[in-house]
Parts: structure tokens; C-alpha cells; sequence
């Protein structure tokens, strides 16, 4: 009786298809084994994920062998297999990688945006206590303070709105400087 080895491709393909010999399965199997794993390994320039595909081409074979039976050369067959395999498990990568660089840069904007967000708050916190300064001024200085800064006038617009001449109004305005520099000392040894 002729050994397993001795069989070919197609008479160990009928068996395993017929019978469910495995023991024929494995003789096929490990015929192309050494081929596949070489092959996919210096496509891929990775051998643990070319043992994978190996693995994947001939769990095809082993679900459908009749699929073989009308094939000229099954190495050419395993090898057109594994090298889709090849190809989808490259495209998987390059999606996976855009895929994280798109989280790397959602993570990064999110960063930035959280700093920019305590840098807002940060500036809300100095304008509020701005505005808390301006209001303890006394009532002349606040006034042509409010009107400067708020409300964005020009000391002649301001001079024309509280009746005050021009000059006096930058001296006020120089004044509650002066005090708003003092009370804000703080807030500038910060920046």
C-alpha cells in the first residue's frame, strides 16, 4: 500500500473531503506549509502575521476541500489565497493606523482645546477681577474707567459725555491706572 506522502494533491484532497481524514489533510497541508509561511512572511515582513494567514488559507481548504478538486495547481491556489489574505491583512493596518492617527489628533485637539479652555477660563477669571478693581474705584474714576474700557470710548468722547474737558479726563483715567496697577500687581507677576 502507497504512503500517505506518495498520494497526490487531489487523492488526499477526496480523501479528506470523502472521510474527514485529517491525517490526509495534514500531509496536503504541510506539502505547501513551508512555501506559504516564506512567501506571506516577505510580503508582509512579518512572520508571526504571516503564521496567521497560513493558518487562515488553510482553514479554507479544510471547510471547503471540494473547492480544490477542479484546480490545476493547489499551490498556486494556497498562494493566491494567502496572498489576498496578505493584502486585506495590509489594508487592515492602514486603516487601523489612520484610524489611531485620527484618535491621536482627536486626543491632541482635545488637549489643545482643554488648554485653550483653562487659558478662557484663566483670562475670564483675570477680566472678572479686572472689573471687580474698576468697580471699588471711586465714582469719577470708575466712571471714565468704565467708559475707556467697556464701552471703548475716546477721551473727547468721554469728555463730552461726563462734561469733563479732555485733559482731565486722561488724568483720570492715568490715575485709576495707577491704582488698578497696584491692586492688579498680582495678576501681572503671572503673566
Amino acid at each position: 500500500m502507497a504512503s500517505l506522502k506518495d498520494l497526490s494533491d487531489r487523492n488526499l484532497l477526496e480523501a479528506y473531503a470523502d472521510t474527514g481524514d485529517t491525517e490526509c489533510l495534514g500531509v496536503f497541508l504541510k506539502r505547501y506549509e513551508t512555501s506559504l509561511v516564506r512567501f506571506v512572511s516577505n510580503f508582509l515582513g512579518d512572520e508571526d502575521a504571516a503564521q496567521d494567514i497560513v493558518q487562515e488559507t488553510f482553514l479554507r481548504v479544510a471547510k471547503r476541500p471540494g473547492r480544490l478538486l477542479g484546480i490545476r495547481s493547489c499551490h498556486n491556489w494556497l498562494l493566491k489565497v494567502a496572498r489576498n489574505l496578505s493584502i486585506d491583512h495590509l489594508r487592515r493596518l492602514i486603516r487601523q493606523r489612520k484610524h489611531q492617527g485620527a484618535l491621536n489628533e482627536a486626543a491632541a485637539r482635545k488637549a489643545n482645546a482643554a488648554g485653550t479652555a483653562g487659558e478662557a477660563l484663566e483670562k475670564s477669571e483675570r477680566q472678572t477681577r479686572v472689573r471687580n478693581e474698576i468697580g471699588r474705584l471711586r465714582p469719577k474714576l470708575k466712571e471714565v474707567m468704565l467708559l475707556k474700557v467697556q464701552e471703548s470710548k475716546s477721551y473727547r468722547e468721554i469728555a463730552e459725555i461726563t462734561g469733563l474737558t479732555v485733559t482731565n479726563v486722561g488724568y483720570l483715567v492715568h490715575q485709576a491706572l495707577q491704582i488698578l496697577r497696584q491692586r492688579l500687581r498680582d495678576l501681572r507677576e503671572e503673566l
